[in-house]
């Protein structure tokens, strides 16, 4: 097994997003903007189509090391295959979590004592499915997988890499607890590195060849 350091992973992000800072923190605020203006009911399905674009974007980045939003632009349109089987990969996995969320939002609207509940637990499916799902839209990007296979990959290098994985999953959270400390900004950031921040981990465990070190 390859030997794969967070805190490394996490140092390559930084220096990476400090080279893509316009790009990233742009890319993540037009989606959050334009998904936050819209009704709750089409929220999921704009997402679906904004955010593999964001994927996409880290993942170039990650493997490049530097983008313009007319090379992201220009990829997303030559590669609207791959984009559709991200968004229909995150689309299978998060359906149940979403529904249970989404019915919970509506009955704590309501005032229903149920509606707490629901939304918990759906998002403790949702951070179960993304802790083994995430290598999926990697797979299908480097052209290595389809997405039912991508399931299959992802699930598969998570638990030879179990440890490796909670970790990093785990300094996000205390990462963007920070971040959201300094009046969001913080958060906006470590948000924009997570999107290079996985392909990298992707790029690690797999042995392909990334960004090279500075």
């Amino acid at each position: 097994m390859r030997e794969v350091s967070i805190s490394q992973l996490w140092n390559r992000a930084w220096d990476l997003f400090k080279v893509n800072w316009v790009l990233l923190l742009g890319l993540l605020v037009l989606s959050s903007i334009i998904v936050s203006l819209i009704p709750f009911r089409h929220a999921l399905i704009v997402g679906l189509l904004l955010w593999p674009a964001l994927v996409q974007a880290g993942y170039l980045v990650a493997r490049q090391g530097h983008l313009s939003f007319g090379e992201v632009f220009r990829e997303a349109f030559r590669d609207t295959g791959h984009l559709r089987k991200v968004s229909a990969y995150y689309l299978i996995p998060g359906l149940i979590p979403g529904i249970l969320i989404g019915v919970g939002y509506i009955l704590v609207r309501a005032s229903a004592g149920a509606g707490s509940i629901l939304v918990v637990a759906g998002l403790i499916i949702l951070f179960i499915l993304n802790l083994f799902g995430w290598v999926g839209p990697y797979a299908i990007l480097s052209g290595r997988a389809g997405i039912f296979s991508a399931i299959g990959q992802s699930f598969s290098l998570t638990a030879q890499n179990f440890g490796k994985v909670f970790v990093a999953f785990l300094s996000y959270i205390g990462l963007a607890i920070l971040g959201s400390l300094l009046c969001g900004v913080g958060l906006l950031v470590v948000g924009s590195m997570w999107y290079v921040f996985l392909p990298l981990l992707y790029l690690a465990l797999t042995g392909e060849e990334g960004v090279p070190h500075s």
